[in-house]
């Protein structure tokens, strides 16, 4: 097959691939659903052992690290104008969604010890509900849920950050648009904490970073009845997401201790939580030739295409 006739297969095959597997495009009335979990207290100090002070050898101490005919008609619309098309056939299978929280707070009291004081904290992690209009129906097609990793509490008391593991996950349709036959799903999620907070000198900080965590499926099944979809979404339960976050910093401010008495204090720690998801369809091989060579593909073709209609 001369290379005039695979782009002539090619372009066919992209003006069939418009309809999509019926997994995916799921966005009409879409709506998105975010709560924080929170616990009385989430790390109970009695239940911890006292911790000696021990002086690290040098040389092997370890800290935290630090912190994507269709020829005649091909030649009028020119190569900037397929490429467009291309363009415009990529997006189709790709998409973006984001949802976040603000005010927050991370502990259910105030404090007089410090603004890293642990003491009260509830943070116990979130949830994430993606729904759609399917067939005149509202229906499901993400619920995820993300929890504070409490398997080692003194890094969160020592040093001030805090992990995050999965607690459940299923997806069931992609925002995206899914090629016919290939029903799977690739997602990376983006989760970000922030805060704005005052320090004893009065200094503020406005919308300061506290860490970013990653996760990411590939090849994530969304027919329920297919073999392995229960498997995928077991094993990921309890899988530790990519980054860390510190704990909330408190804001210093004062407390009504008695009456016409207030005395300096922290506060429970205001907070916010954002989340960017990116999702892509897998794409065939003749999709991802398309997609990711077009540019110098359609100029070498287009070129040959000139060459012999002059």
């Amino acid at each position: 097959m001369n290379r005039i006739h695979l782009f002539t297969a090619i372009f066919a095959l992209l003006i069939s691939g418009c309809a999509g597997s019926k997994y995916g495009s799921a966005n009409k009335n879409e709506d998105i659903a975010m709560r924080v979990e929170n616990a009385s207290e989430v790390i109970n100090l009695a239940m911890l052992n006292v911790q000696t002070p021990t002086l690290a050898s040098r040389g092997t101490a370890r800290g935290l690290p630090i912190p994507a005919g269709f020829v005649g008609s091909v030649v009028s619309l020119g190569s900037s104008a397929v490429k467009q098309m291309i363009a415009n056939e990529k997006k189709k299978y790709m998409a973006d969604w984001r949802q976040g929280l603000n005010d927050l707070y991370f502990y259910n009291q105030l404090s007089s010890a410090g603004p890293f004081d642990p003491m009260g904290m509830q943070f116990d992690g979130f949830k994430i509900v993606r729904t759609f209009e399917n067939n005149g129906a509202i229906d499901t097609a993400l619920i995820v849920e993300f929890e504070l990793d409490k398997s080692n509490p003194y890094q969160i008391i020592n040093n001030s950050v805090f992990r995050l593991k999965v607690k459940s996950l299923k997806l069931n349709y992609a925002k995206a648009k899914v090629a016919p036959g290939s029903n799977t799903l690739n997602m990376d999620f983006e989760i970000t904490f922030n805060t704005s907070y005052v320090n004893g000198d009065g200094e503020l900080f406005k919308n300061m970073e506290l860490g970013k965590f990653y996760f990411r499926l590939r090849a994530a099944p969304l027919d329920a009845a297919s073999l392995g979809y229960d498997e995928y979404y077991k094993k990921l339960v309890g899988k530790k997401l990519e980054g860390w976050s510190f704990i909330v910093p408190r804001s210093y401010g004062y407390q009504i201790k008695q009456k016409n008495l207030a005395e300096p204090a922290y506060s429970q720690g205001a907070y916010t939580i954002d989340v960017n998801v990116k999702e892509s369809s897998k794409n065939t091989f003749v999709n991802e030739l398309l997609i990711d060579n077009s540019g110098t593909f359609i100029d070498e073709l287009g070129g040959q295409i000139k060459k012999q209609f002059k």
